[in-house]
């Protein structure tokens, strides 16, 4: 069951050219993850020697968002004089500075030419939800895997990096990869039903999978729901059958007006990461999907 209150945390940017730098001294980090209170994915980094909390968001495109208070302690930071505007599904625009840290070090790896935004406000609720205080988070994105494979698994709460070189991968062998497509709004992958095809952007940074709503074909089955989604916005949900790499998936996505300069078919938040272990290899633009197996069942 969806609560009432809806809560999403997106970021709709543009690309960036920021380039994750080769990790030599480690070959793969394995990171545990923890989830805020409106089930959102947080890492844990040692940055310069220094412990934060970050929100993994692959709903951005650059590689990481600091807030000023951080930035100000990173001497290998310079700023490029440009500034990048983003938005989010209501359409506010915000921009931010872009800098890039010529040498940061991340637990066992060093990263270099990271590119990054200081960090905007762009959070976004619907209906009565309230946006969490994200002010002093950092938020990786993207950008941050760059060359990188990244196994995201919610169900047993970890992130694991690996360098490309690594031959071995827990992924399952039996799953086929598909080819992901990159816009200035992220990555997206396809999804079907029976009646049409959906480009959907991959968004570990909202809660819950949304389509645009005038973007649904009319031919499918979509049911009323009850929830508060804002003043003169119809509640209404998904009720027909959804394909992902051959796997089925079925969940309460919402049809939501999202603001008109966002060019995909919607979002695929954590009610789809919870339901697959998801492997992105971002050297060869491909990912992988195992369906989590419900134990309860």
């Amino acid at each position: 069951m969806l609560s009432r209150k809806i809560f999403l945390f997106i970021i709709i940017s543009s690309l960036s050219n920021s380039l994750l730098a080769n990790t030599q001294d480690c070959q793969e980090l394995s990171i545990p993850i923890e989830f805020d209170p409106q089930g959102l994915p947080l890492i844990e980094l040692n940055i310069n020697d220094v412990k934060h909390k970050a929100l993994l968001d692959l709903g951005s495109s650059e590689g990481i968002h600091l807030p000023v208070a951080v930035i100000k302690k990173i001497r290998e930071l310079k700023y490029t004089g440009a500034a990048v505007k983003s938005s989010n599904i209501k359409g506010e625009v915000f921009e931010a500075k872009a800098f890039v840290i010529s040498s940061l070090q991340i637990n066992c790896a060093t990263f270099k030419n990271m590119h990054g935004l200081e960090l905007a406000p762009w959070a976004a609720s619907i209906g009565e939800g309230e946006v969490a205080d994200v002010s002093e988070q950092i938020v990786i994105g993207l950008g941050f895997f760059k060359g990188k494979k990244l196994i995201l698994n919610y169900s047993n709460k970890s992130l694991l990096i690996q360098s490309i070189s690594t031959k071995d991968s827990p992924s399952n062998k039996n799953n086929y990869a598909m080819p992901y497509k990159i816009s200035r709004e992220g990555l997206s992958i396809e999804m079907t039903s029976p009646k049409a095809s959906y480009q959907m952007i991959l968004d570990t940074g909202a809660s819950n999978s949304i389509f645009v709503a005038n973007k649904v074909n009319l031919n499918e089955n979509v049911k009323a729901c009850d929830y508060n989604l804002g003043p003169d916005v119809k509640c209404e949900m998904y009720d027909s059958s959804l394909k992902v790499s051959g796997f089925d998936f079925q969940s309460n996505i919402l049809l939501f007006p999202i603001d008109k300069r966002f060019e995909m078919d919607g979002i695929l938040g954590s009610d789809f990461f919870k339901r697959f272990i998801v492997e992105i290899d971002f050297l060869n633009k491909n990912i992988a999907l195992t369906p989590v197996i419900n134990k309860s069942a």
